[in-house]
């Protein structure tokens, strides 16, 4: 039986909404998703202060206290107008930002994905770094 929610925060571009829901969906075996959109937040979540650090992850946390999701997917895209960067920077932004939020949401599986190009009208997302779930107070969630 799927999980019932994951928490998805990708860019606001409507071109990459569908592909990375479908991917969750796909992946993740959830039924719904609880969706935060800010441009570049690769960007963001990597580089933010603190305050607004804890503005974004507060609407995830809405999310894991209302509808008991324990995933956050942080999603982006090619060809990003929010922060137009190269692959391999787009790369190491979301990996940042999964350090940078992993211990901030002990107990939360978090998974970042990037959406290239691959033709006209299509996106095709894949993996690009994960951190699984830990019990929190768990060490390994630190």
């Amino acid at each position: 039986m799927p999980d019932r929610f994951a928490t998805i925060l990708t860019c606001i571009d409507g071109r990459i909404q569908g592909p990375v829901a479908e991917w969750v969906k796909q992946h993740l075996d959830v039924e719904y998703l609880d969706t935060i959109t800010e441009p570049g937040p690769e960007a963001v979540l990597a580089t933010t202060d603190e305050r607004d650090l804890a503005v974004l992850l507060g609407k995830v946390q809405v999310s894991q206290r209302a509808h008991g999701s324990g995933t956050l997917v942080i999603a982006a895209h090619a060809d990003c107008a929010g922060n137009p960067v190269s692959h391999g920077e787009r790369h190491s932004q979301l990996r940042q930002s999964l350090a940078r939020v992993a211990d901030r949401l002990p107990g939360t599986r978090i998974l970042a994905i990037h959406a290239g190009r691959c033709g006209e009208h299509c996106w095709a997302p894949e993996l690009v770094a994960e951190v699984p779930s830990a019990p929190a107070g768990d060490p390994a969630a630190a």
